[in-house]
């Protein structure tokens, strides 16, 4: 396995790269967009149905085109130009969610439109998402890897926290169509910024023609990469085992922000900004230490750290601490999940980077994707099956004990141990 030069090297060593602080800037405006998006829809729907069922099952619709066609689209996204998909995808989705605002103005939008629109949305982004991650090992040298992943994900968590602190006032002032449009408009500011770069060419074997055959070829031998890479197969399965266990708190927070901390929805927004202002503060932070530490120490610390936070939760009410507000707790709690989760998500991404040909970045993202992506739905179904037989205390407790203990299944595998 390659390793990763001990240099020291911190965020101001990816300036240089012009390339990558372009993408960095797009991905920060589409971010916001979908930050704002993602309340100015809510709010739409529920507007328009009234239906809390509706709305988790256009979450759930949101989901199927990464599990469905995350390993598919990599093909097309190893394939073909990663720049022109993105722009195509970013093109696509702006005008898709124009079309939904301007519907919903002159009252045309009707329940069956949302999942429509959804899973075309939806689609766009499992084409988008891989090509723009498959973008940074193509822009940086490998010592930057961890650093760019990190401070990526810092920046992302900024635009996020702005768009949903800004969406409120957005949807007060120019309305549901109106966010829906500035939505819209982050797209094709993105997709103005991503024709600027310039981007090195992948070596393709120009006698192979692209048919039905050579892409199932092709998607094969992506499956087949990942199998064979031992600390990519362990970084999935801990990486969905988080998402199964993790899910409760987003099925449960409403109830768990009533019913244990007896608080409204001013505390929701309290703690719902504590896990991006904590993941911008994590993203700096391993940005510029992250070369310090062996990848397998950083994901199962990180792992233990967010478990032990987890069960924190879990035991807020059956446990006093005095002079300690059990909501500011609980924000210390989120705050510290998102300080954590960039020590998880970095060296996996830095390895798979660093070991993956570049010309099969975009089918092992697209794994990695389907797999971690497809834990939620599970997870769901289970936190909503368990809340009916044990609190949700109970149930916080119980998974984050388990989140402590079973990182350390990893440790059995040799390779993951030495990286």
């Amino acid at each position: 396995m390659e390793s990763i030069s001990k240099k020291k090297v911190g965020i101001k060593d990816l300036f240089p790269y012009k390339s990558y602080l372009v993408v960095l800037m797009a991905n920060f405006i589409s971010r916001f967009g979908d930050s704002v998006d993602s309340i100015a829809y809510s709010w739409m729907v529920y507007a328009m149905t009234g239906s809390k069922v509706l709305l988790g099952s256009i979450f759930a619709v949101n989901a199927i085109p990464n599990i469905v066609f995350g390993p598919f689209t990599g093909v097309l996204v190893d394939y073909f130009s990663k720049k022109k998909l993105i722009i195509i995808g970013d093109i696509g989705r702006g005008i898709i969610v124009s079309i939904v605002g301007v519907m919903f103005l002159f009252n045309w939008l009707e329940p069956w439109h949302l999942f429509v629109f959804t899973f075309i949305t939806s689609t766009f982004e499992s084409i988008v998402n891989p090509s723009k991650t498959s973008l940074l090992p193509i822009l940086l040298p490998k010592e930057l890897y961890t650093n760019a992943s990190s401070f990526s994900d810092s920046l992302l968590s900024m635009a996020q926290l702005f768009g949903y602190g800004i969406s409120g006032f957005l949807i007060g002032t120019i309305g549901i169509t109106g966010a829906l449009i500035v939505d819209g408009i982050t797209f094709f500011a993105s997709c103005i910024l991503i024709a600027q770069i310039n981007i090195k060419s992948i070596k393709k074997n120009k006698k192979e023609k692209f048919d039905i055959k050579t892409y199932f070829n092709n998607l094969k031998k992506g499956f087949k990469f990942v199998i064979g890479e031992n600390i990519i197969v362990v970084g999935i399965v801990l990486f969905a085992l988080t998402n199964l266990f993790l899910t409760p708190i987003s099925v449960l927070s409403v109830a768990y922000i009533r019913d244990v901390l007896f608080a409204g929805p001013k505390v929701f927004g309290l703690v719902s900004i504590a896990l991006p202002a904590g993941m911008i503060m994590g993203g700096l932070i391993f940005a510029q230490i992250g070369y310090k530490f062996k990848k397998s120490s950083s994901i199962i610390g990180g792992l233990v750290i967010m478990g032990m936070s987890y069960s924190v939760l879990g035991l807020i009410g059956f446990v006093n601490i005095p002079l300690i507000s059990p909501v500011i707790i609980a924000f210390i709690v989120f705050l510290m999940f998102g300080i954590v989760m960039p020590a998880i998500t970095a060296p996996l991404k830095t390895h798979v980077f660093t070991n993956t040909p570049k010309e099969m970045l975009g089918r092992v993202i697209g794994v990695l994707s389907m797999v971690t992506t497809s834990a939620m739905p599970l997870g769901g179904a289970i936190s909503g099956a368990l809340s009916e037989k044990m609190s949700i205390q109970s149930l916080y407790l119980t998974m984050g004990l388990v989140m402590m203990i079973f990182p350390f299944a990893a440790l059995l595998n040799k390779d993951f141990r030495k990286a």
